[in-house]
């Protein structure tokens, strides 16, 4: 099935500014998540630490991977960015001055 394909630059661009939001809320949870401190707030009798090493290995584990889709969505929505303003470019210049006639 063959369908009609639009972009059309303003879309783009809003694209765009809601993939910035969205790397910038991905980016800020590792830095939460920093803040909070969670591998000290278990204690140091040793009883549980193989559990504490476990739990510090998977929230790094998410916060790497926080961290990559956060870049991966600023990344496209850059893309989008740039892709409106080819179009744009190309569309400013495919326009063909009138031509004035004289009668």
């Amino acid at each position: 099935m063959y369908g009609k394909f639009v972009a059309d630059p303003e879309s783009l661009e809003t694209g765009s500014e809601q993939m910035g939001r969205h790397a910038e809320e991905y980016q800020s949870v590792p830095r939460h998540l920093e803040q909070l401190g969670l591998a000290g707030s278990w204690g140091s009798d040793g009883l549980i630490a193989p559990f504490v090493m476990a739990f510090a290995e998977c929230v790094q584990a998410g916060v790497r991977t926080l961290s990559v889709h956060g870049a991966v969505l600023d990344t496209t929505g850059s893309g989008l960015a740039d892709t409106a303003a080819t179009m744009r470019n190309a569309d400013a210049a495919s326009v063909i001055p009138a031509t004035r006639t004289t009668a």
